[in-house]
């Protein structure tokens, strides 16, 4: 007999992932009444105490714990959570619950059991009816929700299309329950002093990579953060999307010989400096890198430190990038790369090099950029070069396939392939000074 399984709706499911982890099942369907049972007796401990009301009050308002006329907070909380267990229903085959839709509504609930949904005989529910249709096995999985929650200025509540992400972050967010149960030092929903959830977002899946050895990057997930208050006085959602491929690339990354240059990328997306300080002191600043990931904006520019013509990484891990964040195909990518590496003899080989670099490093539209491509291809003719640097073809379909809307994409491109290769000789000819390790923000990305 089941009483819960995934349902795709973010409260139940993260409710019943806390379910999960708490009963140490594999799968929501192994989670028996005894467990149930045993994990309301969890919520009186944790849900009476200060540090939980706290929280309580952005999550369940009106609630037994949260509402001020109610005297006697134990009893009627152990009332609501009993009357919700005493009609317990096994999943069936078709119901009107809209979470699972595998069992009869008793009851409508409202805003005071399902965050974010609505007074009892609003307008916000059709016909004015006393609440929305969720059974009463999904109600008790949404009351578990304050286990899984993560304190980010607002309360955000994590959710993905990947059962082990769910399944993991449970994990991640019980650890820190237990913790406080054996230490009866009651704080609170997770928090890690992160405010900005866009940050937190990043934050928590690279976490959960990092923390367990899986084969991220062909799970295909997605992670979408719900970031709300539920107040009496207002309330708010923000939806912050990790889409599938950065997920992916982001797994990727992680096993990557140049994960620590990945990080020097991240780290320049902040758009306040942050050299000489500690991660806790700007790990709350606006990231550009984030907002592009999220927003599907290009961080190319972000893997080249232009002041000390420095590639951050090798052509390798902006390759990775650019196949799976960009969906770059590897015909462009690699006769970008071979282009590049042309350019790099031309530098440092003729009288006319670095004035070359200079004029392909200064190029700031469309034509002025692609006559500096011609004139280095005159001079690798005179300097006897059967070949071109590209074929019309090439010109056309690999780095130009947008015409003038991408040209800053193949100059970023190659002017990462020529300071990866050339960042010591330019310092030997004196065209770069090395300063001293230290991230600022960059001032224009346009």
């Amino acid at each position: 007999m089941s009483y819960f399984t995934w349902t795709g709706n973010p409260w139940v499911d993260a409710g019943t992932s806390a379910l999960m982890q708490l009963s140490k099942k594999n799968v929501p369907e192994e989670i028996n009444l005894k467990n149930v049972q045993q994990s309301r007796d969890m919520l009186l401990t944790l849900f009476l105490s200060d540090g939980w009301k706290k929280n309580l009050f952005s999550i369940f308002p009106n609630g037994a714990v949260t509402n001020p006329a109610v005297k006697n907070k134990k009893s009627h909380l152990t009332d609501d959570l009993d009357d919700l267990l005493s009609h317990f229903q096994s999943l069936g085959t078709s119901g009107d619950c809209i979470a699972c839709g595998r069992r009869t509504t008793r009851n409508g609930k409202n805003r005071t059991h399902i965050p974010l949904t609505g007074y009892a005989g609003s307008h916000f529910f059709s016909f004015t009816a006393n609440g929305a249709d969720y059974c009463d096995c999904c109600t008790f999985a949404i009351q578990c929700i304050p286990l899984v929650l993560y304190r980010c200025g607002n309360l955000a509540l994590i959710h993905s299309n990947s059962e082990r992400v769910l399944a993991y972050w449970a994990r991640r967010c019980l650890k820190d329950v237990r913790m406080q149960l054996a230490k009866k030092k009651f704080t609170g929903c997770f928090n890690e002093d992160y405010k900005n959830p866009m940050n937190a977002l990043f934050h928590i899946t690279q976490d959960l990579i990092l923390s367990y050895d899986e084969r991220w990057a062909s799970e295909n997930a997605a992670i979408r953060i719900y970031h709300f208050t539920n107040y009496n006085q207002g309330a708010d959602l923000d939806i912050y999307d990790l889409p599938t491929h950065v997920f992916r690339f982001l797994s990727s990354v992680r096993k990557h010989d140049s994960f620590h240059d990945w990080m020097k990328v991240v780290q320049k997306g902040y758009r306040y400096n942050i050299k000489n300080k500690a991660e806790e002191e700007y790990r709350n600043y606006p990231n550009e890198v984030y907002h592009r990931l999220l927003n599907g904006g290009s961080i190319l520019r972000y893997f080249v430190d232009y002041s000390r013509k420095l590639a951050l990484g090798n052509w390798d891990l902006l390759s990775l990038y650019l196949k799976e964040v960009l969906s770059m195909d590897q015909v462009r990518i690699d006769t970008i790369r071979r282009v590049a590496d042309e350019v790099t003899e031309v530098i440092t080989t003729l009288a006319n090099g670095k004035k070359r670099l200079n004029a392909l490093e200064r190029a700031d539209n469309y034509g002025w950029f692609r006559n500096v491509l011609l004139r280095l291809t005159k001079d690798r003719i005179a300097a006897g070069k059967e070949q071109p640097l590209f074929s019309y073809d090439e010109y056309v379909e690999r780095f130009f396939p947008d015409g003038a809307l991408g040209w800053k994409e193949t100059q970023d491109l190659i002017l990462f392939r020529v300071y990866e290769k050339l960042h010591k000789w330019l310092m030997k000819e004196g065209l770069v000074v090395e300063e001293e390790e230290g991230l600022e923000a960059v001032k224009d990305e346009k």
